[in-house]
């Protein structure tokens, strides 16, 4: 009932006669509403408490219900996470570092402790197909890494390799710039030496580490992007600029987003500009990590295969986190496992769990069975097939260890509940189409 109907009720329990006075907005009325209001609450939160007693229906004692069950649990999480590619993340240390298949990224607050929270990107691609910047050969002047150019754009200044590694896991490559500033011109890098196919009004981003080891001559470092034709032609560019005149400690992201602007526009170029400042240059710069993106940001770093120059690209980061319905069908998927699993029973806890999937029983031969059927011995009684659909999530790559599965698949949700439903002597099959 509501507070007007509490009221009538209080109002007529009161004793009769004129003493007592009952008209609307009389003090006794208003003094009335009061418990009236309280009880039409109470008589409210009780009706709840009959919906809440229904698992079907319960919102406010779902989170009672679980931990009544058991839940969430290995079987039943509420909050996953899947990404069907390996991916790169820097750990508390600063140090790049890379992630498995379907392990999240967790984020390091302030204090260096980890997080719960976990970096979520859309899927992303590195066009530049050396960006561990493998090839490199040290010497005067040595090779640049394979598929870079280095340029000295008719000036007279050269270009030597000068060392390679790893420095907080980023693969680099260090670069000598030296010589005689006669010509007043700008030595480039460029990180492919093919032209990449774009369009008109496309959005890019070039991002690239880059730090001053020592010397001077050079002012300032520009990342950028350079507008081409089908010819190619080159029609124009933009970039970022980082200030080159101090020795720095550590590598640096230098990154600029370029919208195709330029009529006929048809090809790019991702290259590092250098600006000498005097007549005599000598300088050395650490270089990594090179990364040219759709989009208007740089996102993580994406590293091709070891020994393999190609785009590359990181699959979208998915962190899944169960809806009040999908918690719900959780708690009445743990009711049903209480009670006989039967193939009905089995077809429905995995459909509560989001799959359809179909439920084939064996039995063992005998001689009235046809002479197609199958060969089946006294243990397949015991046996069921499961069937349902499954995703390829990777293959095996040149860069796997020797224990790891040539492909790796992502099965239904519903294998771990089923097989805990399950009775203890039967034998439960799981296939995927």
């Amino acid at each position: 009932m509501d507070a007007s109907a509490y009221l009538s009720q209080l109002l007529g329990l009161l004793p009769p006669g004129d003493a007592l006075a009952r008209e609307p907005g009389s003090r006794l009325e208003r003094l009335l509403s009061v418990p009236a209001a309280e009880l039409a609450r109470v008589d409210g939160r009780v009706e709840a408490l009959l919906v809440e007693s229904d698992a079907a229906r319960t919102t406010e004692m779902l989170a009672d219900w679980e931990r009544a069950l058991g839940l969430p649990d290995e079987c039943y999480p509420n909050e996953k996470f899947n990404r069907a590619s390996r991916a790169w993340y820097f750990d508390v240390a600063g140090v790049l570092r890379e992630a498995a298949v379907d392990e999240p990224r967790y984020l390091f607050d302030a204090a260096g402790q980890r997080t719960e929270a976990v970096l979520v990107e859309a899927a992303a691609t590195n066009f530049l197909p050396n960006s561990r910047v493998e090839g490199a050969v040290v010497g005067t002047p040595g090779a640049a890494p394979s598929g870079w150019i280095f340029s000295q754009n008719t000036s007279s200044l050269n270009f030597s390799v000068v060392g390679s590694g790893s420095a907080a896991g980023l693969p680099y490559v260090d670069v000598r710039i030296s010589g005689n500033n006669t010509n007043n011109a700008s030595p480039i890098v460029q990180f492919h030496n093919s032209y990449i196919g774009t369009v008109l009004n496309e959005e890019w981003t070039i991002s690239v580490f880059i730090q001053k080891i020592s010397g001077s001559g050079i002012s300032y470092a520009e990342c950028g992007i350079a507008e081409f034709t089908a010819a190619p032609a080159y029609l124009g560019q933009g970039g970022q600029s980082l200030d080159m005149t101090p020795a720095a400690t550590n590598l640096v992201r230098l990154a600029h987003r370029r919208v195709m602007s330029l009529a006929g526009v048809q090809n790019l170029a991702a290259f590092v500009y250098f600006f000498p400042s005097a007549p005599v240059v000598d300088a050395t710069f650490r270089i990594a990590v090179p990364q040219l993106e759709r989009g208007p940001v740089p996102t993580s770093p994406i590293l091709n295969p070891v020994g393999v120059y190609a785009a590359t690209t990181r699959a979208a980061d998915q962190r899944y986190v169960a809806t009040v319905a999908e918690r719900r069908a959780r708690v009445l998927a743990r009711l049903i496992e209480r009670f006989e699993p039967t193939p009905a029973a089995i077809i429905g806890l995995a459909a509560r769990l989001g799959d359809n999937v179909t439920l084939t029983e064996f039995t063992p031969h005998d001689c009235e069975d046809a002479c197609e059927a199958p060969l089946l011995d006294e243990a397949w009684a015991h046996a069921f097939q499961v069937a349902g659909g499954a995703q390829l999530v990777v293959e095996f790559t040149c860069e796997d260890g020797c224990e790891t599965p040539l492909s790796q698949w992502r099965t239904g949700a519903y294998e771990c509940a089923i097989r805990r439903f399950a009775p203890a002597h039967t034998v439960p099959i799981f296939t995927y189409a």
